[in-house]
């Protein structure tokens, strides 16, 4: 038997930013961990999906450099040679979180774990046997797996999740990607654009009146014609309802549309993976995901929860905050996880993301609303960049000039959401963040700009 102050759950990001926040305040860590170090972010999500899409966006925008005056010879795509690449980087980050942990004096554990009570677990240990670990604390960061649903008449073994397309060669001919996403970000759309820079004609199909319900309605249509680029058919207020060996069908407002489907990729939902995990012998409840305060603590004291285990945002940035809140109170600290500001992002072209809230939410919510917009086509970083189109959008209350929101689409996104969340987490008000100086020419430029017309 084996005993440690602090056993983790789950070794994906909100696992090992426990483990390392636990460790750090001196407790012992061990980190039980089934499949492998990096959890789903790293081996089989956001990790291989962004050098996927660097793939697919570096083609998309290589077909255009001979305005920037270089010429390529480079005018096909290799599905193939991409997923080659991006499993060889997948296997050094997980080799770094791997090293990360070790290095830190965390103990790492390869089995599946079943609670036996409040204060101990079994591990299946994959090498054979199993191990009995006690623990003053517990942090659950199991993550969260797909959910497919059969379609009628059509073939299940063409009904596949993200994983599957990471390993393929070829792009098959027509894919049907669907994107039902519970308002959360809808990374189908990155997966649809690979397939369509692959050379499958795809048609992305969401049962959401919204592909992007939670980025401002003013970006929406150009976060669209960023898929419509890549070659993207978008339906939305579609469900697949029945299908056949060459088509699925799927019903809309205006009556069933047919669309061809050599293969059906389900991006969405996800659902918690807490199966096997026992948390009713530890007297924790689930329903289904794992209910935590802002101490990320379940209703057991000194169990607590991190990541998609507890549903929200499904996010690894969430995931990775709500590990560190977790790992430090588990360890004796006092932490609290601050949700309200977690950026979200699509690796499209041109690149959208979003944090806090949209403009019709925040009128919903009772707040005297102001906004400004900054047009990312006279922004002089932008130009060079041969951005066509971006716009930046703030959203702030008028009484304290709170920062509600950020939305951008354009070029280098992920800058301008960084400090869009900094601000809004250090609670600048607007008129602080007009004042902003930057480097000139940024894209960031543009965030200054719209919080100026926003007052």
């Amino acid at each position: 038997m084996a005993a440690y102050d602090v056993v983790v759950i789950g070794g994906g990001p909100a696992g090992y930013a426990a483990a390392l926040a636990a460790r750090q305040r001196g407790a012992s860590v061990a980190v039980v961990e089934r499949e492998r170090a990096g959890g789903a972010c790293v081996n089989f999500a956001c990790i291989p999906t962004n050098i996927l899409m660097e793939s697919a966006s570096t083609f998309l925008d290589a077909r255009e450099l001979d305005v920037m005056g270089v010429f390529s010879a480079g005018e096909q795509f290799s599905l193939g040679r991409a997923t080659a690449r991006a499993a060889t980087l997948v296997e050094q980050v997980a080799r770094g979180v791997e090293m990360m942990l070790r290095r830190q004096g965390i103990e790492s554990v390869l089995g599946r774990a079943a609670f036996r009570g409040p204060n101990s677990i079994d591990v299946a240990l994959r090498e054979g046997g199993t191990e009995v670990v006690e623990a003053g604390a517990f942090v659950i960061a199991t993550g969260s797996r797909w959910e497919m649903e059969p379609i009628p008449g059509f073939p299940d073994d063409r009904v596949v999740t993200p994983d599957v397309v990471q390993h393929m060669i070829e792009a098959p001919s027509t894919v049907l990607v669907l994107a039902d996403t519970d308002g959360h970000v809808p990374f189908g759309a990155e997966y649809a654009a690979l397939l369509a820079t692959s050379g499958s004609e795809v048609t992305l199909a969401t049962s959401r009146e919204s592909l992007l319900p939670a980025l401002d309605a003013d970006l929406r249509p150009a976060a669209l014609d960023g898929l419509a680029a890549f070659g993207v058919r978008v339906l939305q207020g579609a469900r697949a309802v029945r299908g056949n060996d060459r088509a699925i069908s799927l019903g809309t407002a205006d009556g069933d549309v047919e669309v061809q489907a050599d293969l059906v990729v389900v991006a969405d939902p996800r659902r918690p993976s807490l199966e096997g995990l026992e948390v009713e012998r530890a007297g924790v409840t689930a329903s289904p995901y794992l209910s935590v305060d802002q101490t990320c603590r379940t209703n057991v004291p000194h169990i607590f929860a991190a990541g998609d285990a507890t549903g929200g945002a499904l996010l690894t940035n969430a995931a990775s905050h709500m590990g560190e809140v977790a790992g430090t109170n588990a360890a004796g600290g006092e932490a609290y996880a601050r949700l309200g500001s977690i950026p979200k992002f699509l690796h499209l072209t041109p690149e959208c993301g979003w944090v806090g809230i949209d403009e019709a939410s925040a009128r919903q919510l009772g707040y005297d609303v102001m906004t400004g917009t900054a047009d990312l086509a006279f922004n002089a970083r932008a130009m060079a960049l041969g951005a066509r189109t971006g716009v930046v959008k703030v959203v702030a209350e008028r009484e304290l000039g709170q920062v509600l929101g950020v939305h951008v689409v354009g070029p280098a996104v992920d800058g301008i959401l960084a400090l869009a969340a900094f601000a809004m987490q250090a609670e600048i008000p607007v008129a602080e963040l007009a004042g902003m100086v930057q480097w000139h020419p940024t894209i960031g430029e543009s965030l200054a700009e719209a919080a100026r017309r926003a007052q």
